[in-house]
């Protein structure tokens, strides 16, 4: 009887340092979700009219999303691109472990977005977290 417990005792601590081992580590499971897009945020930065098609004339399209389980001053990548051309990389910091972020695609001339389709890719730690696509017509 004492060899079935301390067997079972030995089992159940072989398990749980297993499962610590090969767990998944704070920071290789960053989620990025409620993703959205505007041409608008307002004074509390929530975006306004939230679509994925917008009429010519925009001067900018904002992205807007909520993350969790960043490591600490985790990086992210985010690549715009219209139509198969890249037109704008960013790199940025996440401070907190979870939050929300918004950030957005300007022209530098200060002309309106062309018409067509764009597409943005988020990257974390070189691997595409998730690839959205949003259209000026």
């Amino acid at each position: 009887m004492l060899l079935v417990i301390l067997f079972a005792v030995v089992l159940s601590f072989l398990s749980f340092w297993i499962i610590r081992q090969n767990g998944i580590r704070f920071g290789e499971s960053l989620k990025i979700y409620n993703v959205t897009f505007s041409t608008e945020v307002d004074d509390r930065l929530r975006l306004t009219g939230v679509v994925s098609r917008f009429p010519y004339g925009a001067m900018q399209v904002c992205l807007r999303f909520d993350y969790s389980k960043a490591a600490p001053d985790a990086d992210i990548r985010l690549l715009w691109s219209f139509g198969n051309k890249l037109v704008q990389a960013d790199s940025y910091t996440l401070s907190e472990s979870f939050g929300s972020k918004i950030y957005g695609l300007v022209l530098e001339n200060g002309k309106p977005l062309p018409r067509g389709l764009y597409s943005l890719g988020i990257f974390y730690d070189n691997k595409n977290l998730s690839d959205f696509r949003f259209e000026i017509y």
